[in-house]
């Protein structure tokens, strides 16, 4: 999707906050706000306090304060028609749509969306459309609790590759004899990246010519590591480890393996295979989120 511009929001194609358009944001509520918690504690029977249970979140309402101006009667007409005719209830349904925006500071400063439906929409018709404009007030409500980072986040990271260092000896024969030797060893290739979302990201792993390869996190000091050769898809929310081909091959995750999990805040990434003479790469992906 296009990237939106600071200070506007999108619903159902309709973009509303563009400068000089004849629909403008006057308050958003609810980006910003926790959604309810809902609490399992339970009342303990002739004792103080109480059994501590888990909490979960429940959805997310976000109400959003439009006003619509017209400098003619056909420019408000037009503009009232198509603000009403974006937000519409889903009566067939429980279809949700994204809500898009892009609020300097907000989601780590870039766009971001939740996935929602018009529950409620307000608009007094009173004096002022006598002045060609109206106040309306929609509220949305998103069964997920999470605010999602419009664009997937990918992040790179390789092993070292050892140069090959001929040696050996050329008898009078056709073919050379050449083996391999072991040069210098590199330090192991870093990648650093920042992730912004409040909620710990849980990405998808792709390694390709990878022996063995074991991934580092060295700021959590947690790893992954796979006995197995060849392509594999780590899925860490899913908790899967495939192949190439689609085959699981959980079975081969090492003992002492940590799902990659990135928490907020930085992160150093290194990857180790075991043939130091082809360098793997691991590709990371996923999207930041908040609550």
């Amino acid at each position: 999707m296009a990237e939106l511009n600071d200070w506007t929001c999108e619903y159902r194609g309709l973009t509303v906050g563009v400068p000089d358009s004849a629909v403008s944001i006057v308050g958003v509520d609810g980006l910003l706000s926790l959604p309810e918690v809902r609490s399992s504690d339970l009342t303990l029977v002739q004792r103080n306090g109480l059994w501590a249970g888990r909490d979960y979140l429940s959805g997310r309402t976000v109400t959003l304060t439009l006003e619509i101006y017209g400098s003619t009667r056909e420019e408000f007409t037009d503009a009232l028609n198509a603000v009403q005719a974006a937000f519409m209830p889903s009566l067939e349904g429980a279809e949700e749509f994204p809500f898009r925006f892009r609020f300097p500071g907000a989601a780590a400063d870039q766009t971001a969306y939740v996935m929602a439906r018009v529950r409620r929409r307000s608009a007094p018709l009173d004096l002022n459309f006598a002045y060609l404009t109206c106040n309306m007030v929609v509220e949305l409500f998103a069964t997920s609790p999470y605010i999602n980072g419009d664009a997937p986040r990918v992040h790179t990271v390789r092993s070292i590759k050892r140069a090959v260092v001929p040696t050996g000896f050329i008898p009078p024969a056709t073919v050379p004899w050449q083996v391999e030797s072991q040069g210098t060893t590199p330090d192991d290739p870093v990648t650093r990246f920042t992730q912004y979302g409040s909620v710990a990201a849980r990405p998808v792993v792709t390694i390709t010519n990878g022996a063995s390869p074991l991934l580092i996190d060295d700021v959590t000091g947690q790893s992954f590591g796979v006995n197995y050769d060849g392509t594999v898809v780590i899925d860490s929310a899913a908790m899967t480890v495939r192949n190439g081909q689609g085959g699981d091959v959980s079975g081969f995750i090492t003992v002492g393996s940590t799902w990659p999990e990135f928490g907020p805040g930085e992160h150093r990434l290194r990857l180790r295979s075991r043939n130091e003479y082809t360098s793997a790469k691991a590709v990371f992906t996923w999207s930041d989120r908040w609550v």
